[in-house]
């Protein structure tokens, strides 16, 4: 009963590694789509960093 519960978490785990590999591969293929991620990872970074200096929190 254990390997097999143990067998099936493996098998999801890289079932779902498998997928968000595919769509890493997919979006950096797609310009449109880096610019938005590229642009909404640049908001967060500057957000953060003005939490930081204001000393908000």
């Amino acid at each position: 009963m254990e390997i097999l519960a143990e067998s099936t978490i493996t098998g999801g785990v890289s079932t779902i590694t498998d997928l968000v590999s595919q769509v890493w591969t997919i979006m950096t293929g797609n310009p449109l789509v880096m610019v938005f991620v590229g642009t909404s990872l640049l908001g967060v970074a500057i957000g953060v960093i003005r939490k930081l200096t204001k000393g908000r929190a």
